[in-house]
């Protein structure tokens, strides 16, 4: 794979998390700071058809749809981002994190989502790379409806396991009229994007730097 800048693996163990729309709108926002590789890996070529949705007059994002390809034979890229399949295997999941800087992992407020993912945060831990934390890991909760018990109670699962909490994602239907139109929130008009954008440059900042606010 060509070295880059940053290189981002957005990942949960159980399908309809949001690692679709958490890569989708990473990399259009990454578009605005440098080039980017979007990485589909998922069979059902979401991230993919979202990019051939993409309008030409916005700016670029390269796209590989084929999990086994040698990288080396692509541009070289500021930034990477990987969206990957639910159920990720031991072997191929400790090959992705030999690539990658940083792992996102979308959790929505619900009891089976916040289940499967604190066994599979367990399974990543006994993975040495992760465990020598050359992998930053950022926990975004995702879907959420604001000041909802559903809320509340994602808020204290993630800090009793003191997993690190990047940003707050609202349930909004923003995030599926821009996919539509193969759009992210960095091509809305800023009146649209605004209520959104602030927990964006929260995992923006972290991305780049590591830094988490609150932390």
């Amino acid at each position: 794979m060509t070295k880059s800048q940053c290189r981002v693996l957005v990942l949960n163990s159980k399908g309809g998390s949001g690692k679709t729309t958490i890569s989708t709108n990473l990399a259009s926002l990454l578009a605005l700071r440098g080039s980017v590789l979007l990485a589909d890996l998922d069979p059902q070529g979401s991230s993919l058809s979202w990019g051939k949705r993409r309008p030409e007059h916005l700016p670029r994002i390269d796209l590989i749809d084929d999990p086994e390809r040698d990288f080396r034979g692509y541009p070289p890229s500021d930034y990477v981002v990987f969206d990957a399949p639910a159920g990720l295997k031991r072997g191929r999941l400790e090959d992705m994190l030999g690539e990658v800087e940083v792992l996102l992992v979308p959790i929505a407020p619900s009891p089976f989502d916040m289940d499967a993912s604190q066994q599979y945060l367990q399974r990543l831990e006994e993975i040495k790379r992760f465990r020598k934390g050359k992998v930053r890991l950022g926990v975004i909760a995702n879907r959420v409806k604001l000041r909802s018990q559903a809320e509340r109670i994602l808020t204290e699962f993630l800090q009793e396991l003191e997993l690190p909490l990047v940003a707050t994602l609202h349930d909004s239907q923003i995030y599926v009229r821009a996919a539509m139109q193969g759009l992210g929130l960095a091509d809305l008009r800023a009146a649209e994007a605004r209520k959104e954008l602030p927990q964006w440059a929260r995992i923006l900042r972290f991305v780049e730097t590591g830094e988490r606010y609150g932390a």
